[in-house]
């Protein structure tokens, strides 16, 4: 030990220079104090780390100054020195903390044999304290670790069920009982064909157990709980290569395949919206090269006006793709701008003019008295109004009306395209806006369509912080409000 500090108290010159001379040599550094007030002092001073002290002086004593380092400074080794007559008071002082004594008269020699002791018990304390503060940190870091896995295995979203080899649930995870659906409380202590019904899921746990393999397997909604399942069962041996339980993760798989599913439909949405089409025009093209040398101009011109109107349905589809494609991507820029209402439904007549015509249907416009503007990405827009506009067309049987209405109130302005067509059932209603989906049934069988217009058009319309809503009844119609900002007129002069 280093650095080793000690004060000698006693009011004997003599004792003080010759226990100093005896320890100096060893290197000590060395206090001394003439009485015990002095030495209480020095205490207070200083740091040391023996003290040797005589019992017997005037005024604070030995056994004062013993109480107060047992009080105040427990960690320093306390030596008394007292002569051979007062051996029962040594005694005494080591019955309230103090490590050794000295009789008078000593040797050099043995004061330092007795200094010695005391620095060993110095040391080895030292040595104590470091274990325990090792001992504790090491208790503590296993404590830490086990509460960051509770918390982990808390948190995860999969669910987790722990097993022993006969099955049994020894631990799960809350998320085991929300994904699982469990109903039996409690859950642990109990064989895991209690809680899960499916027979499935029990041998597998069994075979992960017997064969000291990994199992994965799915299930589909209704065989353990409502949602789309994949479980991995793995089981858990001990040091020595046994086998003492399992560990089976679900994995809520729905989403996945709902992705999958809606693959499926694309690609036999995209397969039939472009065969059909191009299948029509290529045998239009073929009547065009061998018959229209034959047939009346008026003839071949109508089969010019159908080729391009199912041109422009392709090209239509194809651009609905890759509009929604960017714009559920986020890699959409919208180049806003104020733009006047009037100008862009006109825009958007006129363009569906010829669909209507071809049916025989009424398309109105009754515009409110305001000239009102909104700031939007004109493309954009027109394309969506024109989604709009295009299906209350193309729902409607021949000789119906549609209508498109404007108004201004409250900061905004409100479109309406109201039409006489086959309506919309209630279930389908809350639907129509997700991709590919389609209202199926007899009046919409020979309509055809790709189910992403909607889709496209609530995606523009959120992107434009504007709201739309769609009302309608089976063979009374349909009604799609559209209600954006109002763009004001010093918004307008200022751009």
């Amino acid at each position: 030990m280093e650095n080793v500090r000690i004060l000698i108290i006693d009011d004997e010159k003599v004792i003080r220079e010759g226990v100093g001379r005896a320890l100096e040599k060893r290197g000590y550094a060395i206090a001394k104090a003439e009485d015990g007030k002095r030495g209480l002092e020095l205490l207070q001073e200083q740091e040391f780390h023996i003290v040797l002290t005589d019992l017997m002086m005037p005024g604070i004593d030995g056994f004062a100054v013993l109480d107060w380092i047992r009080e105040n400074q427990p960690h320093v080794q306390v030596i008394v020195i007292t002569g051979f007559a007062t051996v029962t008071k040594a005694v005494t002082a080591m019955k309230q903390g103090a490590f050794d004594f000295v009789g008078k008269p000593f040797t050099p020699d043995y004061i330092r044999v007795v200094i010695d002791r005391a620095i060993d018990k110095i040391s080895m304390m030292a040595e104590t304290e470091q274990l325990r503060r090792e001992k504790m940190m090491g208790l503590e870091a296993i404590d830490k670790s086990q509460s960051r896995l509770k918390t982990v295995f808390a948190c995860m979203a999969e669910a987790v069920i722990v097993t022993d080899t006969d099955s049994v649930v020894v631990h799960h995870n809350p998320a085991a009982i929300k994904i699982l659906e469990i109903q039996t409380d409690p859950f642990i202590g109990k064989p895991l064909a209690d809680s899960i019904r499916d027979h499935a899921a029990v041998e597998m746990v069994a075979e992960a157990i017997e064969k000291k393999i990994v199992v994965t397997r799915e299930f589909i909604p209704g065989s353990i709980s409502r949602k789309f399942l994949r479980a991995h069962c793995s089981p858990v041996t001990s040091d020595q290569g046994e086998v003492i339980g399992s560990v089976t993760a679900f994995e809520d798989i729905s989403a996945h395949k709902e992705i999958d599913r809606m693959k499926s439909d694309f690609v036999a949405m995209v397969a039939h919206e472009l065969k059909a089409p191009l299948a029509s025009i290529e045998q239009m093209i073929y009547a065009s090269r061998v018959g229209c040398q034959h047939e009346e101009v008026s003839s071949c011109h109508s089969l010019h006006e159908r080729m391009t109107v199912r041109t422009k349905d392709l090209l239509r589809l194809i651009d609905n793709l890759l509009n929604l494609s960017k714009l559920e991507s986020g890699t959409v820029v919208f180049n806003l701008e104020p733009v006047r209402g009037t100008n862009m439904i006109e825009d958007v007549i006129e363009i569906a003019s010829p669909q209507a015509e071809g049916k025989k249907i009424s398309l109105k416009y009754k515009s409110c008295d305001t000239d009102w503007w909104f700031t939007v990405d004109y493309d954009h827009m027109r394309t969506a109004i024109m989604n709009i506009v295009s299906n209350a067309v193309k729902y409607t049987p021949d000789g119906g009306e549609v209508l498109i209405s404007t108004s201004v109130s409250g900061g905004f302005v409100n479109i309406e395209v109201r039409d006489s067509g086959i309506g919309i059932p209630g279930e389908d209603l809350p639907h129509i806006f997700d991709r590919f989906f389609r209202v199926k049934g007899k009046a919409t069988r020979h309509i055809t369509g790709s189910g992403l217009g909607l889709a496209l058009v609530k995606e523009v319309v959120d992107a434009h912080q504007g709201y739309i809503d769609v009302q309608s009844s089976p063979g009374e119609g349909t009604q799609v409000s559209l209600s954006f900002p109002v763009t004001s007129m010093e918004e307008t002069v200022s751009v």
